[in-house]
């Protein structure tokens, strides 16, 4: 089954796709605008849990996509905030939404980051 996300950066929002079928919308943040969230077609490359806060240096809560982009992933969070323009370039996600995504995707989903 082809499934893709579609990241919406003018309304930071996330969409998911089965086929050609929308699934679900979640809230999203994104970057900060030093730090903008890349636009641009990616896939995921990674698909990393992390059990606590301390099992990573970096809030990337529950779970973390890592994405074929240097400059960007999706990622939960542990500690906030999430929507709005509040990242280093990720996309943030609250836990239970990364979660859900999460047992959704596969290596090789395709991510596509656009500007409205």
């Amino acid at each position: 089954m082809k499934k893709h996300i579609v990241v919406n950066l003018k309304n930071m929002r996330l969409s998911y796709f089965e086929e050609d079928t929308f699934i679900k919308e979640y809230s999203i943040g994104i970057g900060k605008p030093p730090t903008p969230t890349p636009p641009g077609n990616y896939q995921v490359l990674e698909k990393l849990t992390f059990d606590s806060p301390a099992a990573s240096e970096w809030d990337f809560g529950s779970r973390r996509l890592v994405l074929s982009s240097d400059k960007t992933c999706l990622h939960g969070s542990w500690n906030g905030p999430v929507e709005g323009y509040v990242s280093g370039g990720c996309v943030r996600m609250y836990n239970p939404d990364i979660e859900e995504l999460f047992d959704k995707v596969e290596i090789g989903t395709a991510v596509s980051m656009v500007e409205g």
